[in-house]
């Protein structure tokens, strides 16, 4: 083979492979779409936007935003109610095999949710503020730790 075919040939390679790669995240299934959906913008998007308004001293977005987590919170019972692993998911099969457990740290964290935005925000007082938002990170780590498959390192 010249050396252009053999060049060319490891191009054809390397965008298949690249193909196959991403199949899973194009084809998807919906549950899995809204999962992500759920954890991206309802929970990451709203625990970012707490520390943010928590450090501005910010009492009405701090209240708006540990609210939504709240509302959130309480859809991950039902996005996670029937096992669907089609797609590119970190959700492990663990969920679904103790239920029951999965089931109290979402019911935890909507709770730990609620009494911020509806006790500490409107208090003001900076240090149960930054105890409530531990607790909140605590109650997602809980979750995350045998629930969540680790993150792959890209190359």
């Amino acid at each position: 083979m010249t050396h252009w075919k053999k060049c060319s040939v490891l191009i054809l390679a390397a965008v298949f492979i690249t193909g196959c790669a991403e199949f899973n995240t194009v084809f998807e299934s919906q549950a899995i779409k809204s999962r992500k959906n759920l954890m991206r913008k309802g929970m990451g998007k709203n625990m970012k936007a707490i520390k943010a308004a928590a450090k501005s001293g910010d009492s009405a977005a701090l209240a708006k935003s540990a609210n939504a987590l709240y509302k959130a919170a309480g859809k991950i019972k039902k996005a996670y109610a029937k096992k669907d692993m089609d797609g590119n998911t970190r959700a492990l099969p663990a969920i679904w095999k103790d239920k029951g457990d999965f089931n109290q740290k979402a019911d935890n964290l909507a709770a730990s949710a609620a009494v911020l935005a509806q006790v500490w925000a409107k208090s003001g007082n900076k240090a149960q503020i930054t105890a409530s938002i531990k607790r909140i990170g605590k109650s997602c780590g809980a979750c995350h730790k045998p629930y969540r498959a680790k993150k792959k390192k890209k190359m």
